[in-house]
């Protein structure tokens, strides 16, 4: 049975918490000052109320959460042995992210609420689309952003809109709004966020995260016989358009270029440094294969690595740019296990559709693009993807207690 949210005495602390981590949600995409304070509210709330922390508790039956307390006891334990102790304490602390996981769990167990977070995802970026438009065509530069961008970065804003699009499909298809006017909304917004992906948003990780997402979707969207199908010629027709686009295919062929002349070029780009870099981090990983150089080990245990080359080749990095060899690296092969542990607990939660659908959805398009970035643990990133499939894949119908 579903508990009511009709009027009660006093406040609503449960309420309260969810209306703050919808409010979290949406700062990640505005303003990360905006979303640390809301962050620390949200934690105050839940250190003050009996309620919350009884929800917190029951939270520990669900798959997900099991074993991101596992995650988290390995971080603390790698950061006792780590190369760089006065770095371990910062990455810990950097890893609180995770705490949105069993927060947005113990809270988000009504499906009026899965919605609203959608809404609420679809709302701003659309709004983020907007000022990006407004950006490209007058010039004007939103927060020192480049011409075109309004959401953080370019790889941010083109992963975040990619999601959006993506939510605005399953909204459409699974919770068709009563009003003809939202349904006019979610197909011109899609159209034009779909256009500012492919032809303004000059972003390698949201044109991955768009293709993943689109042959996810084509895949439950289409008949079961037609499944193979359809995913085959999403990807082709997605893949042409990315390939017609003057700023897509720019984008494209400048990657592919910089990783295959990476040891001829004398100046240091984009995608060469992330080949030089995995290499070295690859030899730090021989070095200690199964424990790692600990948790914030890994900038000092690069730099041994590099210490004596010249050029940018011998340049000091703080991220080799891989999710997985990161952990590899900090947390060793046992660390890597259990964050793999980690993401397939996440397919384990009893949720079905069309909320596993989006959490999953967006859950693999994080792990592709990971294997270019670290995207489970930069701020943007990090932070929605906990809070996203927290929220979405947290069990719905259970009696909680409430203030």
């Amino acid at each position: 049975m579903q508990q009511s949210d009709g009027p009660k005495p006093g406040i609503d602390m449960v309420r309260l918490a969810r209306v703050l981590l919808l409010a979290e949600m949406s700062a990640l995409l505005i303003s990360t000052s905006a979303a640390v304070g809301l962050e620390l509210l949200l934690y105050l709330l839940f250190l003050g109320s009996g309620a919350l922390r009884s929800r917190l508790r029951r939270t520990y039956s669900q798959p997900m959460i099991r074993i991101a307390l596992v995650w988290a006891a390995m971080l603390v334990l790698a950061a006792l042995y780590s190369v760089a102790p006065a770095d371990a304490l910062g990455s810990l602390g950097s890893w609180r992210k995770l705490l949105l996981l069993p927060m947005a769990a113990a809270v988000f167990d009504e499906e009026i609420w899965k919605r609203r977070l959608v809404w609420a995802l679809v709302l701003t970026a659309s709004l983020g689309m907007a000022l990006s438009y407004f950006s490209w065509f007058s010039g004007v530069t939103i927060r020192k952003f480049p011409p075109g961008i309004a959401i953080a970065n370019h790889a941010t804003q083109g992963m975040m809109f990619a999601v959006s699009l993506f939510a605005m499909a399953i909204l459409a298809r699974f919770a068709r709004p009563t009003r003809a006017g939202w349904l006019w909304f979610l197909g011109l917004a899609g159209a034009a966020t779909f256009a500012n992906l492919i032809f303004i948003t000059p972003g390698r990780s949201g044109y991955l995260a768009l293709l993943v997402l689109a042959v996810f979707g084509a895949f439950f969207f289409a008949p079961k016989r037609a499944r193979y199908g359809a995913v085959l010629v999403t990807a082709l027709a997605l893949g042409g358009l990315l390939f017609f686009s003057p700023v897509a295919s720019k984008r494209i062929r400048q990657g592919v270029s910089e990783i295959n002349t990476y040891d001829k070029s004398a100046e240091l780009t984009s995608m060469g440094i992330r080949r030089i870099m995995w290499i070295n981090t690859f030899k730090m990983v021989r070095e200690r294969p199964l424990l790692g150089f600990g948790t914030g080990g890994f900038s000092e245990g690069y730099r041994r690595q590099v210490a004596g080359q010249t050029g940018w080749q011998g340049q000091p990095v703080d991220d080799c740019h891989n999710q997985y060899l990161r952990i590899v690296s900090e947390q060793g092969l046992i660390g890597l296990v259990v964050f793999l542990g980690l993401l397939g607990a996440f397919f384990r939660q009893p949720v079905g559709p069309p909320y596993r659908i989006l959490a999953v959805g967006v859950l693999l398009a994080w792990s592709a693009t990971s294997l270019f970035s670290a995207h489970f643990s930069t701020f943007v990133e990090g932070h929605f993807i906990y809070l996203w499939c927290g929220a979405l894949l947290a069990r719905t119908g259970e009696t909680l207690p409430s203030d």
